[in-house]
């Protein structure tokens, strides 16, 4: 029951900090909102007028694709591979056939992106 309490105080205090932090910057915030705030910026250089937006090109969209694929594939392998020793104790098979799951769809995922195109760098 305990960590059940340890659990519940945390989850308060973290209410209450979000509350107050909110309610500072309520207070503290300017009232008077700047006329280029809903101006597109780009590079450091605001742009003078709204019709002279540009679209980017897909691979910028591509290279983002890659990289959330790539941090997945970091962010679960590694600990995976850290502490596969003693999880393999349990039930190795099945925790080997998840991972190579996990990375078999990783894997149609750079396939996709290499198909379009997106390692090609001009």
């Amino acid at each position: 029951m305990t960590g059940y309490l340890a659990l519940v105080i945390f989850g308060i205090s973290a209410l209450i900090v979000g509350a107050a932090l909110l309610l500072i910057n309520r207070l503290v915030a300017p009232k008077i909102p700047d006329p280029m705030e809903g101006y597109t910026y780009e590079c450091g250089v605001p742009l003078y007028d709204k019709t002279s937006h540009i679209s980017l090109e897909q691979k910028y969209y591509l290279l983002g694709l890659l990289l959330v694929l790539f941090d997945l594939e970091a962010a679960f392998v590694l600990p995976w591979s850290v502490i596969f020793k003693e999880v393999a104790k349990i039930n190795a098979g099945f925790i080997f056939t998840e991972m190579f799951i996990f990375l078999f769809i990783l894997i149609l995922g750079y396939v996709y992106a290499w198909k379009k195109g997106a390692l090609k760098w001009q």
